[in-house]
């Protein structure tokens, strides 16, 4: 079976050991070449993570440019297979998305990882590698922040965005916690290494919504929409439905309308979120900027809630958003969601088990 054969589906958590201060961190630019082409912003982002007490290292790959990528396919999963397979690398964070992680997973080998669990940490389309590691090797893995976006912003990372990514990897991961509701988002645009030599100026944040109430429990698994339909297109990932699972979901900050009703109709066209059991949408930053009309958005993601088993969730703090949290896919996640309009919704970490 080739490495994003279809037969896999969710299944136990291995968790990687967890990251310890003065651990090893590979800063991998695995998609664009945004590292190469931004690099004082890089030089920050592993300044901060040393600050925060990890020792970060920037991969060769991040001074890559070659015009859309950084690197060839193969250079990059050489890259990711070289970290992963370090004894001294105890986590690999995405440098910045792009849209081409997913060619590096047929390069992968499932058999010279499995033996190396690796907090493997991003969000956008690092969700391709994050789901394939999840799928096929049972890899609990962390839909949070990369290094350039949010530790490579002026003034350093956002303490909720810290705390709740430590709370992930760190020595007490996988203990009970729920994720916070945040009272401040980020939305303004800098440009990198021109004008973010300041923090960007946060405004007051919509609240978690409930779309359909109830509580439900289930294995974790997150992605970001436009990246989940290609993988989808393309057959990267194993296609088995996603029953029983919490699903969270969210979009770029950069996707067109257009672009972003084409996801939706191809993720709700495959079957992969049928039965699954609650569905988190995270904050719309077209939403927020009021370019998109939140009752549209809703509306277009309705025949994804209609496939879904139990409570839907709006306007959660995860993705394309600042400050945010980092879920652990594969960890039991909790959804309690009340009637609209008389308490924000739950959304609870239940505890698991790491391996030794």
């Amino acid at each position: 079976m080739s490495s994003t054969g279809k037969a896999a589906g969710p299944r136990a958590s291995v968790r990687p050991p967890a990251v310890r201060p003065g651990d090893r961190v590979a800063v991998l630019a695995l998609s664009g070449p945004l590292a190469a082409r931004c690099p004082r912003r890089l030089r920050r982002a592993v300044a901060e993570l040393r600050r925060r007490g990890l020792d970060a290292v920037a991969g060769e790959g991040c001074s890559l440019d070659t015009g859309d990528r950084a690197g060839s396919a193969e250079v990059r999963a050489a890259a990711f297979t070289a970290a992963v397979t370090d004894p001294g690398v105890r986590a690999v964070l995405s440098a910045i998305g792009g849209d081409g992680t997913r060619e590096i997973l047929p390069l992968l080998d499932p058999g010279a990882l499995a033996a190396s669990p690796t907090a493997v940490i991003g969000y956008s389309d690092t969700s391709s590698l994050l789901l394939w590691l999840r799928l096929r090797l049972g890899w609990t893995t962390y839909y949070g922040p990369a290094a350039m976006p949010q530790f490579g912003e002026a003034g350093g990372v956002d303490d909720h965005t810290w705390d709740t990514l430590w709370d992930a990897v760190g020595p007490r991961a996988g203990e009970d916690r729920d994720l916070p509701s945040l009272e401040h988002v980020v939305v303004e645009q800098l440009w990198w290494d021109r004008d973010d030599d300041r923090p960007r100026a946060a405004v007051p944040a919509p609240a978690r919504e409930t779309w359909r109430p109830g509580t439900a429990r289930g294995p974790l698994l997150a992605a970001n929409l436009s990246t989940l339909a290609g993988d989808l297109r393309q057959e990267a990932l194993p296609t088995e439905p996603w029953r029983g699972q919490t699903v969270f979901l969210e979009e770029s900050d950069a996707a067109s309308w257009d672009d972003f009703r084409d996801a939706v109709a191809t993720v709700a066209g495959s079957g992969l979120l049928d039965g699954c059991a609650a569905l988190v949408f995270g904050r719309f930053a077209q939403v927020v900027r009021d370019e998109w009309p939140a009752a549209d958005v809703r509306d277009a993601l309705a025949p994804l809630t209609a496939a879904c088993a139990g409570p839907v969730v709006g306007d959660a703090e995860f993705g394309h958003t600042d400050p945010h949290f980092t879920l652990p896919l594969g960890t039991v996640a909790e959804v309690s969601a009340s009637r609209p309009g008389t308490r924000v919704p739950r959304l609870r970490l239940l505890p698991e088990r790491r391996t030794p």
